[in-house]
């Protein structure tokens, strides 16, 4: 029970820091502004270069010229982050042998996944009328479905470059390294043009 409470003080202290680095990084996909791209995670100790999903979406990112672009660019971006969010855990589990130990990187997949979606509602209030109360009446920017997708994505993204370098990247690290499970192109946004 010490340990469970133990693991949830320190999943509150990582959030709390990773809400406080996501203000400012975030801000740089301003309302409107498709040309700037998502901040890639270098801060989480892997550089961008190494990360094959920022590779592949970077040229995404620099020519969407519409809503419906970013929308779907952002979309897919979410779902290849969402993919290896749930390979990194599955590679961190496979390391672990007890039930209990299992039970506790799921309850933090869980809380983890529950915190980034809250992110991504709250980001998507955020653009919307906040005037009025929520419901149909309420309206929202162009820029909301986008940005809600996006901050999801940095999120989860941060959290497995995090776990990535934590427990995988050491040269003596004993779960070895980690093969990301991304082998696409991203959005391929240039094919569509």
């Amino acid at each position: 029970m010490f340990c469970a409470r133990r693991f949830t003080l320190i999943c509150l202290i990582l959030s709390i820091s990773i809400i406080s680095s996501c203000t400012e990084t975030d801000n740089r996909i301003g309302r409107g502004n498709y040309e700037s791209s998502p901040a890639f995670a270098s801060d989480a100790g892997v550089e961008s270069a190494e990360n094959p999903i920022d590779q592949a979406f970077k040229k995404d990112f620099e020519i969407v010229s519409s809503t419906y672009e970013m929308n779907y660019v952002a979309s897919t971006y979410l779902d290849a982050w969402r993919a290896e969010w749930g390979n990194v855990v599955a590679e961190l589990m496979k390391h672990y042998e007890f039930e209990g130990d299992k039970n506790t990187i799921r309850e933090y997949k869980s809380r983890y996944e529950e915190f980034a979606t809250q992110a991504s509602e709250l980001e998507w209030i955020d653009w919307s009328d906040t005037s009025v109360e929520p419901g149909e009446d309420r309206s929202f920017g162009t820029g909301a479905v986008s940005a809600s997708f996006l901050e999801e994505a940095v999120l989860l993204k941060r959290q497995v470059l995090y776990l990535i370098d934590k427990y995988f990247s050491a040269e003596d690290s004993e779960y070895g390294e980690y093969i990301y499970l991304y082998k696409g192109n991203g959005a391929e946004l240039d094919k569509a043009k």
